[in-house]
């Protein structure tokens, strides 16, 4: 994971106090892994269980968890807001999605739930064509690519992750960070909270 410059430290620095306090246990046990599996960018969801998650009216767990109180303290921190912004939720098309409007702008977050780990790797290749994610990213599952405009995908088991904030300015929060670094920061609380590594 790229994240440079002083003001970014600032903002790792609010993350990783946020992180501290955890998540929910629902959402880091809501995509179950295969006990011989231990690495988080290794780690592959039960065949069954992605069937099942697919096949549900409504969304898993680890897919609402980006409307959580978790994630939603560290958009407060990353965007050094003066209250805790409520999302907009919504579940279509096996998309939960996210969306927080907050003074500056809009930020979305939204979980793709595909059938398989397969399906979902062809979903990230299809999303990462559609919003020009084409600059490798490190630390994010199996696989995970961004645009410099703001926007970030990545895909662990048969989830993927979108984090958009193409809507804000590229001068955030208390560390004057770019769009860029806070997706960066927002991926990394959720996967913190889908691997259990807080």
């Amino acid at each position: 994971m790229r994240i440079v410059g002083p003001g970014a430290r600032v903002v790792v620095a609010v993350l990783l106090a946020l992180l501290v306090t955890g998540c929910s246990d629902a959402a880091r046990s809501a995509a179950p892994t295969t006990p011989a599996t231990t690495s988080a960018t290794a780690t592959t969801v039960d065949p069954s269980v992605a069937a099942e998650q697919y096949a549900s009216p409504t969304p898993p767990s680890s897919a609402t968890m980006i409307c959580s109180d978790e994630i939603r303290s560290q958009v407060t921190g990353a965007l050094d807001l003066d209250s805790t912004p409520t999302p907009q939720s919504a579940w279509a098309d096996h998309v939960y999605t996210c969306t927080y409007a907050v003074p500056m702008g809009t930020l979305v977050l939204a979980v793709t739930v595909a059938p398989s780990v397969d399906a979902a790797g062809a979903e990230l290749d299809a999303l990462r064509t559609q919003v020009g994610a084409t600059a490798p990213e490190q630390g994010f599952g199996a696989r995970a690519y961004s645009a410099p405009g703001g926007v970030l995908v990545a895909v662990k088991d048969n989830l993927v992750l979108t984090v958009d904030a193409t809507a804000l300015p590229d001068d955030l929060g208390a560390g004057h960070q770019r769009r860029i670094d806070v997706v960066r920061l927002l991926a990394a609380g959720v996967f913190a909270c889908w691997t259990g590594e807080s």
